[in-house]
């Protein structure tokens, strides 16, 4: 075998070795370390240890063959003994079969001196049971193990200036360089590091590059003009914050609207910097990790949804500033807002917070209706159908933050107080399932923290304070408190639970109420499905005859009623703000005291026989053969 094909093979027997011994958890080198010093007098005992510690070339090199073949040996016989008896041995043989097969090549061939073979001087047996061990040493293990042995290898020099010398030797016989290289199994380029680094007089390996600087560095002037860019650019472009988000730390961030992107800012960067002595430019990548860096409170504006329109109004009013006094006053005026909205959000939580205590006295509710769901809805949606005006289902919500439990109140078309799904979001409709969930429901207390958005046809109404003074007025409750949080930041328990309903819905196929129930039910443990049982009441004709309204109902954010003075609602612009007493009782008319008079029941009026004719013609022929017989029109 020729020198380049045996380097080749010696790599492969690497390869081969690490495959075949990488499933065993014990290594052969070192098993029986501990017997084989017990029986080696004080220098052997030295030679016994890690082939990287080895110094002596003689007399080691023996004992650590020596050592290794007696450990592969009592390796077998525990091996044998283990669960693992059928690989063990097999990937042994398997490695020793490679050895011996490479030993016979390099005898064969020789080592390429005129003359002389220096494989001819070597123990077989001792050879194979030494090139056994170094095959098992990974690479790091191999180049330590090496310049032990170099370290061992040194030959005197002759004068101050003579080159370094190694008279290499293997188990204490003499042999030539490329000999070396082949029992170790390394080429002549790795050699050459190896002694680069042992003439430094270096313990440990340590690559060249470490803790010098890539020759591609940004100087610090670019880096520096990069910096002063992006702040100047956002100084321009940019909408200030008033304060960083809740939880964070740092400036306030700065918003840049979405038509400013990443890639045409780093191009103007870039032109900015040709103008530099001398000139100079940044990739994109290095021009993303420095802003991120160094300027992380600059950002691009995300995609959303349902922004506030007070805060995108103020923000406008910031942007388009033009002297110092006007963007002071419009900063104020949005730190002054997202200081009141932060505060109803902390109020929202503290209410939570106290429901779900031990010792509670309180329970706390929120309520609010959900995007209207359509029937029929695939995840394979027709074309056609896009432009079709689908059956329509409600659903409105109340979730119990302490208790984790939402009620989910879904009905159709057909079950609404006007025609046609009319009338379904009325204060009449939500005043009607709320009494239903608090007489129902068991997790309701005589105190009552209730949330809801601001929402003035459904929730902040004349109607909805009117009920809450009959609910003291009759012994329903004690004390009722309706908060509202600020337009634009009324997301809430109830918004998440609509979510998952909604992920739920869009991954199902529904063509019929019991498809409704279930993707509601399935969506999580949370929800529960609540089909149309309850009656409706014509709650603003019966309260409307004891209560006025509340003037000025919008302005406030807070109401208050209490079973001791169930005529005044206690009014709040804020939360811990200016307390204003309102009567609402009419003169001269006795209050309700029993909550058995109920209101006049409302008697759906059901679907048209137009819309009936449309939902057959148009759309039963979209939903699936087998929903036929029970789709909610029919």
């Amino acid at each position: 075998m020729s020198g380049r094909r045996r380097s080749i093979a010696v790599h492969g027997m690497h390869d081969a070795s690490a495959a075949l011994l990488e499933e065993h958890d014990e290594n052969f080198f070192g098993v029986d370390a501990a017997d084989s010093d017990s029986e080696s007098d004080s220098s052997a005992s030295d030679g016994d240890e890690l082939p990287a510690q080895r110094v002596d070339r003689g007399t080691g090199s023996q004992a650590a063959a020596g050592g290794v073949a007696e450990s592969n040996s009592d390796a077998d016989e525990e091996f044998v003994s283990s669960d693992d008896a059928e690989l063990g041995p097999s990937a042994a043989e398997q490695l020793a079969g490679l050895v011996d097969s490479e030993i016979r090549d390099m005898i064969d061939d020789g080592c390429g001196c005129q003359g002389t073979n220096h494989y001819s001087n070597l123990d077989k047996e001792a050879l194979a049971a030494l090139m056994i061990s170094i095959r098992e040493l990974d690479r790091k293990s191999l180049k330590q193990y090496i310049l032990g042995e170099l370290a061992a290898s040194i030959h005197p020099p002759t004068s101050a200036s003579a080159e370094r010398r190694y008279k290499y030797s293997v188990l204490g016989v003499s042999i030539c360089k490329r000999s070396f290289h082949e029992i170790h199994g390394v080429n002549e380029r790795t050699m050459r590091t190896l002694k680069q680094h042992a003439a430094k007089g270096t313990a440990q390996l340590s690559h060249g590059n470490v803790k010098q600087a890539p020759h591609n560095i940004l100087s610090k002037t670019v880096v520096d003009n990069v910096v002063q860019f992006i702040k100047t650019y956002g100084n321009v472009h940019g909408l200030p914050q008033p304060a960083a988000p809740r939880g964070h730390l740092g400036p306030p961030p700065v918003y840049l609207s979405a038509n400013h992107n990443y890639g045409k800012i780093h191009e103007q960067c870039n032109e900015s910097l040709a103008e530099l002595e001398p000139p100079a430019e940044i990739s994109y990548r290095s021009f993303r990790r420095v802003w991120k860096h160094h300027s992380p409170s600059i950002r691009v504006m995300k995609r959303r949804t349902d922004v506030c329109a007070i805060c995108d109004r103020l923000r406008q009013s910031v942007s388009r500033a033009r002297t110092e006094e006007q963007t002071t006053k419009a900063m104020d005026e949005l730190k002054q807002h997202i200081d009141q909205a932060n505060a109803e959000r902390d109020y929202y939580r503290q209410s939570i917070a106290g429901a779900a205590a031990d010792d509670n006295t309180y329970s706390h509710h929120t309520f609010d209706f959900a995007q209207q769901l359509e029937i029929p809805t695939h995840t394979r949606e027709v074309g056609p159908l896009y432009f079709k005006v689908k059956y329509r289902v409600q659903l409105f919500g109340v979730v119990s933050e302490a208790t984790h439990a939402q009620w989910n109140f879904l009905y159709g078309e057909q079950h609404s107080i006007g025609p046609d799904g009319k009338k379904a979001h009325g204060p009449n409709s939500v005043l009607s399932m709320l009494h239903y969930y608090l007489q129902e429901n068991d997790d309701v207390k005589p105190v009552l923290r209730l949330h809801a958005d601001n929402c003035t046809g459904q929730n902040k109404n004349k109607t909805v304070l009117a009920y809450l003074a009959w609910r003291c007025a009759t012994g329903l409750s004690e004390d009722i408190t309706l908060s509202f949080m600020r337009v634009g930041h009324t997301r809430c328990a109830v918004d998440g639970y609509f979510g998952l309903i909604k992920q739920k819905w869009r991954n199902s196929d529904n063509d019929t109420f019991e498809d409704v129930e279930n993707a509601v039910s399935t969506s999580c443990m949370p929800n529960k499905a609540v089909l149309f049982k309850w009656p409706w009441y014509c709650w603003d004709e019966f309260l409307l005859k004891f209560y006025l309204p509340v003037k000025g109902v919008l302005s406030y954010q807070h109401f208050q009623v209490t079973k001791a003075d169930p005529s005044t609602i206690i009014c709040r612009k804020s939360v811990g703000g200016e307390v204003t007493s309102i009567k609402i009782a009419r003169n001269g008319v006795e209050m309700p005291t029993s909550s058995a008079a109920l209101p006049p029941v409302l008697v759906p009026p059901g679907i048209t026989e137009a819309r009936r004719q449309y939902l057959d013609k148009d759309i039963a022929c979209y939903c699936s053969a087998t929903a036929q017989g029970s789709l909610p029109w029919r």
